[in-house]
């Protein structure tokens, strides 16, 4: 979400700075990702007159007055006497035997267009930086998902108001229809709940200026003031709101579900085929627009549009996020609906942006028609008692914090109801609002003692878990969260408990196999542009019983070997004993570069390569690798009492054909390794397959770790021990080096 500093200034009674404002916003909790400052790339950003023209070439010589004495800045574009242009304060440019001092800017140059053919002409020197935003801050906001309130600028203001004592200024609208109207609207779909529309007749004019580069700087495309007014109400109030060209509405508006099959030319020109279960906005005749994602090209506004039906709604969060998935369509509207922004502010966009396009332009609105109901604010109970058991140490008065945050109070007895503010749809508990009343006493005021209510200490089950994350991430590893459900293509060949909530089709069923979560999670690293890293996540199948797994995967350019060592570090930090069997029977993993891993003559894992088949349902291109391995019991690890004593490292490179299998040298090292209680470890250093080694054949580095547990050893001694590791591997391996 970005938001300009002038408009979250707007609504507070007396301006804050931008220090005052990250200060609120870092104390509540709501992350900045970003600031600019419009115009921090130039100098000084001042309106100049043009006092003289010359034209020099490809040149022209423009004299204006900066400071009180003249200079020349030379622009190519057309330039006449008497303009008054911006011109910044830039390190001169020598063109020939001529200086050029500073330079006139455009609007693409200063980031409010994304083209500007002609410089910034200036109508009125004393609110030019008003006019071009200059020095206003555009803040970049990370918006979690339980506060769809704040994608609206105003919500973001009052939050501003309440955690920094600034009173706060709203919209102050008042409904003053210029004629009544009426219109039919049928709602067969249960993911609609309120569907309002109005008739609004436009006038001649055009969006402000300042509005228009607003809008381009938060995300919007300016298009006609139609169209700007409605994206203005969606960043203002967090309110998405469409509106359709009037003579292209055949009949009634019909809120339908698609049934599968239908044809929908989106406003971006592309053309879907809607699979069933897509919430539609239709007329008598065709599908006007995808409710709460997208309008339709047929009755879009155009220049020539005369009058709007302008429609602000509510639609429910999970038939939006199924539209998304389903349709492959993600727009500002329905990312504000898909986290379900408040139905009570549906009649205030409307009446804002009718209000808007009567400023802009003298249009004339109707009254608003309404089909549907939104359910009222649920009153949530507030056990006082259990607040003073959280929070033992607070002496205020919590009715009084209740009141500042804007709750609707009912006494209760020993408890109270309150009702959250109707722009609130993330509180829903009682502890919704204790953690309201903490964030406003401030998380650093808050004793850090646990209450009598924290959960208990974790299990030895949920500790090794702990460890085991702890441990991937210390070696470079990327933990990813997996949601865990797919579609059935997707786990085509392991596909295990149906979900019956019948949401979505892309998250009906559970995996038998862990690959599934991780190609998920690579599938989406991909789409982001983001570079290669290994991920892993902890997992869990139900086929029955439920076992745990931590799954890596990796892909190209990285190879087998970068997720391998993470797997070789587990199997010695917790002494896992377990074996390879080839190849392995997972449907996800290749026939011949795949394994399965056998803990005790049961299967508790497998790695390799997927199948590229599998990889491009999840539309993955690149050759991708994996292992998971079942988390074994903590009981299973290896105790090596800790020496004090240096160690000693040795390296050791062997030539083996290029087909031998890497797990048999593994285990032949194992078995020679036991022998000697002095070898703490190994590892595996390097893989080459270049120069100066015999065709067909693959060489491998070992380090040894050799560490004494009573008394130091003298040189001679560990050279012994590794020459005997070395004798006994070159009995099986050729040595080389």
């Amino acid at each position: 979400m970005k938001v300009l500093l002038s408009d979250l200034n707007r609504f507070l009674e007396h301006e804050l700075s931008i220090s005052e404002v990250l200060d609120v916003l870092e104390r509540i909790g709501v992350e900045v990702e970003d600031v600019m400052t419009i115009g921090e790339n130039f100098g000084r950003i001042i309106p100049v007159k043009v006092l003289g023209v010359e034209k020099v070439g490809n040149l022209t010589w423009v004299e204006i007055r900066v400071d009180g004495d003249k200079v020349r800045t030379a622009t190519t574009d057309q330039v006449y006497v008497g303009e008054t242009l911006l011109w910044a304060d830039v390190p001169p440019k020598k063109f020939g035997d001529r200086i050029s001092y500073g330079m006139f800017i455009s609007e693409e140059e200063l980031g409010l267009s994304p083209k500007s053919e002609n410089l910034i002409r200036v109508r009125d020197v004393e609110t030019y930086k008003e006019d071009f935003l200059i020095g206003d801050s555009l803040i970049e906001l990370y918006i979690t998902p339980n506060r769809p309130d704040l994608f609206g600028a105003m919500w973001i203001a009052k939050e501003i108001s309440l955690f920094s004592g600034v009173a706060f200024k709203g919209l102050n609208l008042r409904e003053n229809p210029k004629d009544t109207f009426s219109f039919e609207i049928d709602i067969s779909t249960l993911g609609c709940d309120l569907y309002t529309i109005r008739k609004i007749r436009l006038g001649k004019g055009k969006t402000p200026d300042v509005i228009r580069r607003k809008l381009f700087l938060v995300g919007f495309n300016p298009i006609n003031p139609a169209v700007d007014a409605t994206n203005w109400v969606s960043y203002i109030v967090g309110q998405p709101l469409h509106a359709f060209d009037s003579r292209k509405v055949k009949g009634r508006i019909r809120v339908i579900e698609s049934q599968g099959g239908e044809t929908f030319i989106s406003l971006a020109g592309e053309k879907y085929t809607l699979p069933p279960g897509i919430i539609c906005i239709a007329d008598e005749e065709k599908i006007l627009a995808l409710g709460g994602v997208i309008g339709g090209l047929e009755s879009g506004t155009y220049e020539d549009t005369e009058e709007i039906l302008l429609e602000s709604a509510h639609f429910l969060p999970e038939y939006i996020r199924k539209a998304e998935t389903l349709t492959g369509i993600f727009t500002e509207s329905s990312r504000r609906f898909e986290k379900n922004t408040s139905p009570h502010l549906v009649e205030l966009g409307s009446l804002y942006a009718a209000e808007l396009l009567k400023e802009w332009c003298g249009a004339e609105y109707t009254n608003i028609l309404k089909s549907g109901r939104v359910k009222p604010q649920k009153e949530i109970e507030v056990n006082l008692k259990k607040f003073n058991i959280y929070f033992p140490d607070f002496k205020g008065d919590v009715k009084d914090i209740l009141e500042k945050l804007e709750f609707s109070i009912v006494p209760n007895g020993k408890s109270i109801k309150v009702r959250p503010p109707i722009h609130r749809t993330d509180i829903s508990f009682q502890e919704d609002v204790f953690e309201e009343i903490a964030r406003f006493i401030g998380y650093d005021n808050i004793p850090s003692k646990p209450s009598p209510l924290a959960p208990l200490p974790p299990s030895p089950r949920d500790r090794i878990y702990d460890e085991i994350l702890t441990f991937l991430s210390s070696k470079g590893g990327y933990q990813v969260v997996s949601l865990g459900l797919f579609s059935d293509r997707e786990v085509e060949g392991s596909k295990g408990y149906e979900i019956t909530s019948g949401f979505n089709e892309s998250f009906k069923y559970l995996s038998t196999s862990p690959i599934p979560h991780i190609l998920k999670a690579i599938s989406y690293n991909l789409r982001l542009g983001n570079p290669p890293k290994p991920l892993f996540s902890l997992v869990r199948i139900y086929d029955p019983d439920e076992k745990v797994y931590i799954i890596m995967g990796a892909y190209k350019p990285m190879k087998y070997s970068h997720i391998k060592g993470f797997l070789d570090s587990l199997r010695e930090k917790f002494g896992w004993k377990y074996d390879y069997t080839f190849p392995s029977d997972d449907p996800y993993l290749h026939p011949s570069a795949s394994a399965d891993i056998f803990f005790e003559n049961r299967k508790v894992g497998a790695a390799g390569t997927v199948r590229p088949k599998k990889a491009r349902v999840f539309g993955i291109k690149r050759e991708v690798y994996v292992w998971y391995i079942e988390v074994l019991p903590p009981s299973s690890a290896v105790k090596r009492r800790i020496s004090k004593l240096p160690a000693s490292f040795k390296d050791i490179s062997i030539l083996v054909p290029r087909d031998t299998k890497y797990h048999h040298i593994e285990r032949t090292i194992e078995g020679i390794c036991k022998k000697f209680k002095e070898v703490e470890g190994w590892q595996l250093m390097d893989i080459y397959t270049g120069k100066n080694i015999p065709e067909g054949t693959i060489s491998f580095t070992f380090r040894f770790i050799i560490r004494p547990l009573e008394k130091s050893l003298t040189e001679e001694e560990i050279n012994g021990i590794f020459s005997q590791i070395r004798s006994k591997i070159a009995e099986k391996y050729k040595i080389r080096g």
